[in-house]
């Protein structure tokens, strides 16, 4: 395992859009998850949006991403994480605004501050992962303390919303929380599809691109050729609906 370790330096990063192919954070690009348990669907849905907003955090601007789960109709958390990506096309990870809301309240545990408190900006995802590479994705002292470890490059990964072929692989664990295994799963120009953690799967179900051209490449890396004849029907619509939005009837407009 080789520990992956980049001094962080506020002038290595520019304002450029994140265009890590792993992590890929267009403004508009939506991402929805469902939790599945023990192979039962829950009502548990994650939804993760890319803003147009942006904050200076430890010297750097970084864009916001929204993340709000519902638990049915229900909100039970709302988290706004921030980003940014440096020269080489790392992708950092700044901060992270949380909000759980529980009968007693809201509880921010979780919340940190790159440059704060201790806190330290982490990566979440390398321009270039190879397997064996190790990293920290938060590094909060006492609040969020997360490190990943690349273990494969063309892993299947099986969702909702498709399969997906050469996913990459991490394995994801906690010093605040010893024994929290994860493991996660990224397919190029999408994402993160797929996060398992004991016998609870948070699989894509849909996602939208804030970027039409992104939009083919998506559609065109679904588990290689013939993805949309192999959908269930309502992945068939998705990705219909998909081809409406990039139709040449739909000019894209920055």
């Amino acid at each position: 395992m080789a520990e992956i370790n980049i001094p962080f330096d506020p002038s290595n990063f520019h304002g450029d859009p994140i265009t890590n192919q792993f992590f890929p954070l267009t403004p508009g690009n939506t991402w929805v998850y469902q939790d599945i348990e023990g192979g039962v669907v829950t009502e548990t849905v994650d939804t993760v949006m890319v803003t147009n907003q942006t904050k200076v955090i430890d010297g750097v601007e970084c864009v916001v991403a929204k993340d709000v789960v519902r638990d049915g109709n229900e909100i039970t958390e709302s988290t706004k994480d921030y980003y940014a990506q440096d020269v080489a096309g790392n992708v950092w990870y700044f901060a992270e605004d949380t909000k759980t809301f529980q009968p007693g309240g809201v509880d921010r545990t979780g919340t940190f501050r790159g440059g704060v408190n201790g806190a330290a900006p982490g990566i979440i995802m390398l321009a270039h992962p190879q397997i064996g590479d190790s990293y920290f994705e938060e590094n909060a002292p006492g609040v969020a303390v997360d490190q990943a470890e690349v273990t494969s490059l063309n892993e299947f990964a099986n969702v909702l919303f498709g399969s997906f072929q050469n996913c990459l692989q991490t394995r994801n664990t906690s010093a605040i929380i010893p024994g929290d295994i994860e493991s996660k799963f990224y397919k190029v120009r999408i994402g993160s599809v797929l996060e398992t953690s004991g016998d609870t799967r948070t699989e894509l179900v849909s996602f939208t691109s804030g970027n039409a051209s992104s939009l083919v490449q998506s559609m065109a890396g679904f588990g290689g050729h013939g993805a949309i004849g192999t959908a269930s029907p309502p992945q068939k619509t998705e990705h219909a609906q998909l081809a409406d939005v990039i139709a040449p009837h739909h000019p894209h407009t920055a």
